[in-house]
């Protein structure tokens, strides 16, 4: 159990490291000035919309001294409650106007781009709301995607990396759950990756060369990033 354990907070710490860097990772040529003059965002998407269900990934950031400086990314499958029609859509190319308080929320006004079944749709007016720092809603201009995602606006959660560390200590709580789980999940994932001896033998070199292309260091007992 105790080895069972460490490995699950050991994958668990490069789950939100990961994360983290391909937020700030992916964009890292594109930034200016020090990387704690950003405000960034990640989670997931979950959301009924109608008779759709939509389920998926988002990240964002910007610069509050610069507004033309952010990004944001979502991408996410929409599939209707009985399970037909199942399709993806990713937002990105966003841009940023204005910035405003309205107490404990931050309301972010922008546009984006949206994949659509007949192409791309650019600047697609957008509302961010981020609420209390724990909830966002997408709030998308329906006229200009054909009312797609109907007219109430896309929702998901705020996570940071210690809100997911007390998901999955929670989890380890549970140390039933925990002896059958990690097992289970160890099959699957070397069976899914098809992890045999040439594989294992390249992780070395493939991480080696994952850190040297990346400019960034991640302080995860600190939740900060460093240049």
């Amino acid at each position: 159990m105790i080895t069972y354990t460490n490995f699950f907070r050991i994958l668990s710490t490069f789950v939100i490291a990961a994360a983290l860097l391909s937020l700030t990772g992916a964009h890292t040529q594109a930034l200016s000035g020090s990387i704690t003059d950003y405000k960034f965002g990640y989670g997931p998407i979950a959301s009924i919309n109608n008779d759709w269900i939509l389920a998926g990934h988002w990240m964002g950031y910007h610069n509050p001294s610069n507004l033309t400086d952010s990004g944001f990314h979502s991408t996410f499958d929409m599939v209707m409650k009985n399970g037909s029609a199942p399709h993806m859509h990713q937002i990105s190319n966003a841009t940023v106007s204005d910035v405003k308080m309205d107490g404990n929320n931050s309301i972010i006004q922008g546009s984006v781009e949206i994949t659509m079944k007949d192409g791309p749709v650019s600047n697609v007016p957008t509302n961010w709301t981020i609420s209390n720092n724990n909830t966002l809603a997408i709030d998308l201009d329906p006229s200009k995607i054909n009312n797609h995602f109907g007219e109430s606006p896309i929702y998901g959660l705020v996570l940071t990396p210690d809100k997911e560390m007390k998901i999955m200590n929670k989890m380890m709580e549970d140390s039933k759950f925990m002896d059958q789980w990690i097992p289970l999940m160890m099959q699957n994932m070397m069976s899914t990756l098809n992890m045999n001896g040439e594989n294992i033998s390249s992780m070395p070199q493939m991480m080696n060369h994952s850190i040297s292309n990346n400019t960034m260091e991640m302080n995860m007992e600190n939740n900060t990033v460093i240049p």
